[in-house]
């Protein structure tokens, strides 16, 4: 990827009105489309979070029949997130930012319509067999093989029109969202269909399998969520504080070292493989310290002169919220992975705080700031804003501290659970049962998330609601005019 613009290039200038609105029109429906079924997805899989949450706490509860045990509600709740709220969401905002960063309307939209049915439907399906019992077994690729291949389709049907649009773009320049959202859009192809092959097509035999699904599972979350969310950061921090990107030569430097060095971890510690590839792994989660401080730099060089002002827009808070969480989710992993940590960490909550920070903190808010700016435009009612304000200020709110408290309990339990498992002295049993208090203590960090999100689909149907109600007055009263 070249880097085509000097450090001192001010953000991408803004297109004339009549292209920004034949962009606007082109992407409405496709974008509504998949920013309303992601949500509704994300709501869905907090609610099977919530219920394997509550399993610890009563091991009775809902245990009449086999859709409710917690391996399968754990599994769903993976699988709506990852696929119904991150792909979708992913995909929304990265065609959005190829459209007007390229200065051109999508292309083919109704492709796009046809590609998001199929993929919710992939999904439905997939999600139905999990709770059914028919599932993969690996982590974050849990849906049966029958699904994959509408998966992949869908996925290319709305991938290449971005691909296509990117193509047609008017403004030969490249922007640094541009490089991370095409990267995220050859990245997800790559890895699902070598994943399918390795696993459900052909299929590897022994520990060789769980080896293919960590790094599926690492490269899912840390390169393509991970490329989509930079993408939504570095394309709204200096347009938004009007500032120009510090520098595009270490925004180049981020992008090449985080896709080299972030896809060779995700294979724990204790993992029974050749110490090398474990090594490797190590030394690749480490050097992703490079792109951490690459991003952080540049980033805090954009804005530095103008901090108080982080607060003064909407999407600018969560996105920069989006990104402090990222680099602590950066910092968690790298050291996580160090050998004296991993003996202690390793098979404990503390993973599974790291999984919560990143997918929850810094991909979803960074997600809801790009949907909070793109939606009025798309509805092409900006001032006054269509956004509820009492309602943003809920879900921004609930969700930031719901994450905080969830996170924080899964971490201090998990560094706990680990000391706890290393002394001789105590019994597996006791183990466990000594982390339900963080447990029971996060679970009230996830009914906050839970509400946020509700207050989020309030506020996003109510905005249609306004915009379906000016829409029908001004072409009824064009209409009576036009009888006149």
């Amino acid at each position: 990827m070249s880097v085509t613009a000097s450090p001192a290039q001010t953000a991408p200038r803004p297109s004339p009105q009549s292209v920004r609105t034949d962009i606007e029109v082109s992407c409405r429906l496709p974008l509504l489309g998949l920013f309303g079924s992601g949500v509704l997805w994300l709501l869905l899989g907090l609610l099977f979070a919530l219920i394997a949450t509550l399993k610890f706490h009563n091991p009775r509860f809902l245990s009449s029949e086999a859709y409710w045990t917690y391996g399968r509600m754990h599994a769903a709740h993976t699988t709506a997130l990852l696929y119904g709220f991150g792909v979708q969401t992913a995909l929304g905002v990265g065609l959005w930012l190829l459209c007007r960063l390229g200065r051109a309307p999508l292309a083919a939209p109704g492709v796009v319509l046809v590609g998001i049915a199929l993929w919710n439907t992939a999904v439905t399906i997939g999600l139905i067999a999990i709770l059914c019992g028919d599932s993969t077994g690996f982590e974050s690729f849990e849906m049966p093989a029958y699904v994959s291949a509408m998966l992949f389709v869908s996925y290319l049907l709305i991938a290449l029109c971005g691909v296509l649009t990117f193509h047609r773009r008017a403004e030969g320049n490249l922007y640094p969202s541009q490089w991370f959202v095409l990267g995220s859009f050859f990245w997800f192809p790559w890895i699902f269909s070598t994943t399918s092959m390795l696993l459900l097509c052909l299929p590897v035999r022994g520990v060789m399998q769980s080896s293919v699904a960590w790094w599926y599972a690492h490269n899912f979350s840390s390169i393509f969520l991970g490329f989509a969310g930079l993408a939504s950061i570095f394309y709204f921090i200096p347009k938004l504080m009007n500032r120009p990107l510090h520098s595009y030569y270490l925004a180049a430097m981020a992008f090449w070292t985080l896709a080299l060095f972030g896809s060779w971890g995700g294979i724990p510690g204790g993992a029974p493989l050749p110490s090398w590839i474990i090594s490797l792994g190590v030394v690749g989660t480490v050097l992703t310290t490079v792109p951490l401080l690459a991003v952080a730099a540049n980033l805090f060089h954009t804005v530095r002169h103008d901090l108080n002002a982080l607060d003064n827009h909407l999407t600018l808070r969560f996105t920069y919220v989006a990104l402090v969480f990222w680099l602590l989710a950066g910092v968690q992993q790298i050291v996580g992975v160090l050998p004296d940590v991993s003996a202690l960490t390793d098979y404990t909550w503390f993973t599974v705080a790291h999984w919560e920070l990143f997918h929850y903190g810094f991909f979803a808010f960074a997600m809801f700031g790009a949907i909070y700016y793109i939606v009025p435009r798309l509805l092409d009612w900006v001032n006054p804003p269509m956004w509820s304000p009492g309602l943003v200020k809920c879900h921004f709110w609930l969700t930031f501290v719901g994450i905080l408290i969830s996170y924080l309990a899964l971490l201090v339990g998990g560094v706990g659970q680990g000391f706890l498992l290393a002394n001789p002295k105590y019994s597996f049993a006791q183990v466990m049962m000594s982390t339900l208090m963080a447990l029971r203590a996060g679970t009230p960090g996830d009914l906050f998330i839970i509400i946020g999100t509700i207050f989020f689909l309030l506020n996003f149907a109510l905005l249609l609601l306004r915009w379906g109600f000016r829409y029908w007055v001004e072409n009824s009263g064009g209409l009576r005019k036009e009888r006149l």
